[in-house]
């Protein structure tokens, strides 16, 4: 009789990652997991302590994924509005990632201010900001004041609370952004 395969942290990692990305990590339970794999509890518990470890897994998987999609819709014009659209679309497409990306637990991750201090950060700053000559700070507001509607934008229409066409999320954008950059100038 050949020797039962074993499951590695690997497959249960990807296997709840795909159940996220279906149901959302509340969902997730070491029971579900374990019928999904095919095994009994006792394989996850010996490649994660507890359910708590194994959501700190999923969301930096979530948040490298993330990072992927985003990266994927590079080039859009204008910046800021590829940005926006972007973490729109994504919230949209991805809603059990991106409820555990924008959880409010926190896993270690920067906050807004460490991520602009950061290269990529500071790569985002000059790209979505008009003022090329103005104050690091001055982008940085912008970048602060633009993101939290965006999220915020993002979020609603992730949970269903508000049903805007592309054309109406560009035009609160645009006249978010101009706004913004109006207040720094």
């Amino acid at each position: 009789m050949p020797p039962k395969e074993k499951v590695s942290k690997v497959k249960v990692s990807d296997t709840a990652f795909e159940m996220t990305r279906e149901y959302g990590f509340s969902s997730v339970t070491a029971r579900k997991l374990a019928e999904r794999l095919g095994c009994s509890t006792q394989p996850i518990f010996r490649a994660y302590e507890n359910m708590d470890e194994l959501r700190t897994d999923l969301f930096y998987m979530s948040t490298d994924f993330f990072i992927e999609y985003m990266l994927s819709k590079k080039g859009r014009s204008p910046a800021y509005m590829g940005l926006a659209l972007s973490y729109i679309e994504f919230a949209k497409e991805e809603k059990n990632l991106f409820e555990l990306i924008a959880s409010v637990d926190d896993f270690g991750t920067r906050s807004i201010n460490e991520f602009l201090k950061s290269d990529e950060g500071s790569q985002i700053l000059k790209k979505i900001s008009p003022v090329r000559d103005g104050p690091d700070d001055s982008r940085k507001e912008l970048f602060t004041m633009f993101w939290m509607f965006v999220h915020g934008m993002a979020a609603l229409i992730s949970g269903n609370r508000v049903d805007f066409s592309e054309r109406e999320i560009r035009r609160y954008i645009t006249k978010a952004y101009d706004g913004f950059v109006s207040q720094i100038r």
